[in-house]
């Protein structure tokens, strides 16, 4: 995708996960065995048989979250290429998933949440410059900036909040992902906004939940080649 990565997740079909090939997505995303109900959620059965559908240089990565040993199992059982902690983590939660992982040759993304009070709760502080590096020092790959939470992930006009995305990415000294809202339609206003180079899209290439649309995805990655 030239020098804007792109991942597309909640993928549910082989269908979808060849489209996702074919077209070059960089990371292939899916949500598995996540704790709470979301349309996206995938059983590890039936997880299994599409991560081994994603072959270099394309990447897998699953989208879970809850306590480090579960996790861990999870990661160990699928092995995909990147596991995504998108729940209630907390930093020592992060330090101990990730160190595992990393003797799997598992990448680790975490993810910033947009609110305050899950800062709190997450990381003991609600100074994000404090956050950003702790996390930095950690084994981590990358970070997720996203504007959504499970609560609202599935709702359509979700705006990105960019001011914070460009923050974390200011802050952070590895790879910074935003999401949240993002499609064909704006991704170039945000990517030269935030100055981002890592994108994650869900909602905005999708016909309804869990069902990607082929117009959708190839308008997406169009205007993304574009920037690069």
């Amino acid at each position: 995708m030239g020098s804007i990565k792109v991942k597309i997740c909640g993928l549910k079909s082989e269908t979808d996960v060849g489209m996702c090939m074919k077209l070059g997505v960089d990371i292939i995303g899916f949500v598995v065995e996540y704790p709470l109900p979301v349309p996206w959620n995938l059983s590890h059965d039936q997880a299994l048989p599409l991560l081994r559908l994603v072959q270099p240089p394309h990447r897998s990565c699953i989208v879970t979250g809850g306590a480090p040993q579960k996790v861990i199992e999870l990661a160990a059982s699928l092995r995909p290429d990147l596991v995504q902690l998108h729940y209630q983590e907390t930093l020592a939660d992060t330090i101990i998933i990730s160190d595992a992982l990393r003797e799997m040759d598992i990448d680790v993304i975490k993810t910033v949440p947009p609110a305050m009070e899950d800062w709190s709760s997450q990381f003991g502080t609600v100074d994000i410059e404090t956050i950003v590096g702790e996390l930095c020092k950690t084994s981590i790959y990358g970070l997720l900036a996203d504007s959504r939470v499970p609560a609202n992930a599935s709702e359509n006009g979700t705006e990105l909040d960019l001011r914070f995305c460009s923050q974390i990415i200011k802050l952070s000294s590895k790879p910074v992902i935003i999401a949240g809202g993002i499609n064909a339609d704006n991704v170039c206003d945000f990517v030269k906004q935030t100055g981002a180079s890592f994108i994650d899209v869900m909602t905005g290439v999708e016909s309804s939940p869990g069902e990607k649309d082929a117009a959708l995805l190839s308008r997406l990655l169009a205007a993304v080649r574009n920037l690069g």
